[in-house]
Parts: structure tokens; C-alpha cells; sequence
């Protein structure tokens, strides 16, 4: 039983969250022609797939840079906007940047991962690897990016530096498919500074939003977030929340979680473009991402102009982020990033690929291949990488309580 001192402080901070988040709420429209133009410049033949290190890399860093600099954003490190890094064999670049308040203390951080898979092929992550094409990352992530960098400007406009209690970080993050490496870079090195943010806020795919569904990670993370983000979910945004506690998962947030840091990851649920060379700009919902975008803002500004204060809480997951695995072979299965159970959940099973063709469908568990236990994503990842092409596997399913065996030709 809650003691009774527990349940009035309960009480009392839910009550202060909804006050605070229901206080003068920003007015100031996105601007879907801004989000548009960023989302096609960054997935243009111009930047060729934006892979982490190409020749292209810095260019498009510094895009990114100089936009937020037209917003009023100035360099957050001295040696300037962009923050080279390397490492092992990978070389690429944050984009740092930050609009400071008269007398904030502290910080939130929004950010996205700009870099994509370049034109594909065995071990880019392509989920065509036998093709070598053009991949334009328009939901990832240039969606993200666009997203990230709207949300740091509103927040910007519909406020002043003398009202800022903290200041707003926007970080680009380079090498996010190569192994989370510029999001990891920067949270030591801020780490290092002692200059952390108070919660970071992640953006990865947040173009295609469907049947008004918005996947919230990392709710887990810090006390009252749950009311924090119902106090912000406005009925006009026409949003509907999948929400999962966890502060790992396969994006740039788990880096900030994993040094003690209150964590929200959004996205939209997995399409069958993903990491295909046919995740185009056509293909995205800008009403959508506006609405998103409208909705990370409110929540932000409940923190930087408000007073809410995220109080970090672990969760119970404490997996460690896998390192970079190249794979072989694809079994055509996008996952559910959402899912918490034991083994590993196929959000989509992409139709003619090997896994469909074997009798998988979506929402289905795999528990075993070829008899090694699939644990999580992690460890079906690290099974995934040791496999051949032209290999017969053996996979165990749960379908609907049910255990299934199926044979799959790689």
C-alpha cells in the first residue's frame, strides 16, 4: 500500500503538470513549405543517399547548419556548427547548434539523424541488398530532420530569451546507421562538459504517419511523463498515442538514456519502403508531420518556457546497444520497434521476400532460428548476420498463442 505522503506528492505533481502544460500554449502555425523543402533537398539525387562519410557529407551538414542559423540558431561548440568526428573506419559530422536565453539554466536537446544508406548493396542495412540504387531516406530520416528543425523554430519564435528557462540544443547526427556513432560522440562529450540537457527528444520517421498513429518511446524514462504528454494531445492534432516505457530501441535516444538522461523517441510505424530505394518524398504526409511537429513543440516548450522538470527513471529494459551488424541476407521483415515481449515481432513482412514467401505474416514472434533462441531485436540481428545466402532456415513462430514452424530459403 502507497503510503499517504507518496500518494498526495503524486497527486500534487500530476496536478502541476497539467497546469503547467495547459499555460499559455503557443499559437504560431508550422510551416508545411518549409517542411516540404527540407524533406526534398535532403532525399534529392543532389546528396546521392546521404551516407556517413560520402563526399556529400559535409555539404550536407552544412545545409542543415546554415538553415538553423537563418532561424537564429548560433554554433553550440566554439570550433563552430559542425562537429567532425571518427570513428574506427567511419568519418562524418553533427551539426550542433542552440538558442541560448538571458537567464536559462539547463537544457533540452531536439535532434534527428540526417545520414541514410547512400545508394545500397550488400551490407548498407538495404533491405535490397542485391540492388545497387538510389536510397533518398525521405521518412529516414530526412523526415526527422525537417520535423526537428521545425519544432526548434517554432519553439524559438513563440517565445523570448528572457522567458527561456532553458535553453533549446538542435542536433543533427551523423553515422546513425553505422551504430548510433554521432549521437554516442556527442552525449560523452557533453557528458565530459557536464552539460547534458534535461530530456532529449528524438525524431526518427516521422513522415508517413498512418491512420493517425504516433509510436512515443522512452515514457518510462522520467516521472509524470505520461501526463505530460496527455496534457499536449490536443483532440485537433488527431493523434493517437502507441506508447512504450523503454529508453533503448534501435535510435540516437538510447545513447542519451544510457548516461541518465529522460528520453522521448517518436515515430510512425513501419512502412514497407523502409530502407528500400522507393522511400521517396512523394510518399510523405507533410499534415501529418505538421501535426507531429505541432505536438513535440507544446511538449518542449512545457519544459523549456513552462518549468516542468523531467525527473529520470530507469526502466526496466537494460540492453545494451548491438554493435554494427552487415548482413548477408534479408528475410524481408521490418520490426515492430514497439514491441516489449520475449523474441522479436515482425511489424510488416514485406510481400514476394523470403519470409513471406514461407508463410510469415504480420505481427507474428519469432522465437527461435535454427534452434538459437531470439530473445529480442538485438539478438535477432546478430543471428540474422551470421546467415547465408541461398540457406534453408528453420524459424519458430507464436501466432495468436500458437507455436509455428516454418522453413525459410534465404
Amino acid at each position: 500500500m502507497k503510503s499517504a505522503s507518496l500518494v498526495i506528492g503524486t497527486v500534487v505533481l500530476s496536478t502541476t503538470v497539467l497546469f503547467l502544460c495547459n499555460f499559455s500554449k503557443p499559437r504560431h502555425p508550422v510551416d508545411l513549405h518549409a517542411l516540404q523543402e527540407v524533406v526534398e533537398v535532403l532525399s534529392s539525387q543532389d546528396f546521392n543517399g546521404r551516407n556517413a562519410g560520402s563526399i556529400q557529407d559535409s555539404a550536407i551538414a552544412s545545409y542543415i547548419a546554415n538553415r538553423m542559423a537563418s532561424y537564429g540558431f548560433e554554433p553550440y561548440f566554439s570550433e563552430g556548427s559542425l562537429h567532425r568526428f571518427r570513428y574506427r573506419n567511419v568519418g562524418s559530422w553533427n551539426v550542433v547548434m542552440v538558442y541560448r536565453g538571458k537567464n536559462a539554466s539547463g537544457s533540452i536537446l531536439v535532434g534527428a539523424h540526417y545520414d541514410h544508406l547512400g545508394m545500397g548493396g550488400p551490407g548498407s542495412g538495404s533491405l535490397k541488398p542485391d540492388t545497387m540504387a538510389f536510397h533518398p531516406g525521405a521518412d529516414d530520416n530526412a523526415s526527422g530532420v525537417s520535423a526537428a528543425m521545425e519544432a526548434a523554430r517554432l519553439l524559438k519564435e513563440t517565445t523570448t530569451r528572457k522567458r527561456l528557462k532553458k535553453n533549446i540544443i538542435f542536433a543533427a547526427f551523423g553515422a546513425e546507421e553505422k551504430g548510433t556513432i554521432g549521437s554516442a560522440i556527442l552525449a560523452d562529450t557533453l557528458e565530459k562538459m557536464g552539460s547534458l540537457p534535461s530530456l532529449m527528444i528524438n525524431l526518427d520517421m516521422v513522415g508517413r504517419l498512418r491512420d493517425s498513429v504516433l509510436q512515443v518511446g522512452g515514457t518510462g524514462t522520467f516521472q509524470a511523463a505520461d501526463s505530460l504528454l496527455g496534457a499536449h494531445l490536443d483532440s485537433s492534432l488527431h493523434l493517437v498515442l502507441k506508447k512504450t516505457e523503454s529508453g533503448y530501441g534501435p535510435s540516437d535516444h538510447s545513447v542519451f538514456y544510457r548516461s541518465g538522461i529522460p528520453v522521448l523517441f517518436f515515430s510512425n510505424p513501419p512502412h514497407t519502403d523502409y530502407h528500400t530505394p522507393f522511400d521517396t518524398p512523394d510518399k510523405i504526409n507533410y499534415q501529418g508531420m505538421a501535426a507531429i511537429v505541432t505536438y513535440v513543440t507544446a511538449i518542449s516548450r512545457a519544459v523549456v518556457v513552462d518549468g516542468f522538470e523531467p525527473l529520470y527513471r530507469e526502466t526496466m529494459d537494460t540492453r545494451s546497444l548491438p554493435e554494427q551488424v552487415r548482413f548477408k541476407v534479408s528475410l524481408g521483415v521490418i520490426p515492430d520497434f514497439t514491441y516489449e515481449g520475449e523474441g522479436f515481432c515482425a511489424g510488416t513482412v514485406i510481400k514476394g521476400r523470403p519470409s513471406h514467401k514461407a508463410g510469415m505474416q504480420d505481427g507474428d514472434v519469432v522465437l527461435k532460428i535454427d534452434r538459437q533462441p531470439v530473445k529480442d531485436i538485438e539478438s535477432y540481428m546478430k543471428i540474422l548476420g551470421g546467415l547465408e545466402a541461398g540457406q534453408i532456415i528453420h524459424i519458430t513462430i507464436l501466432r495468436n498463442g500458437q507455436i509455428i514452424e516454418l522453413e525459410v530459403q534465404l
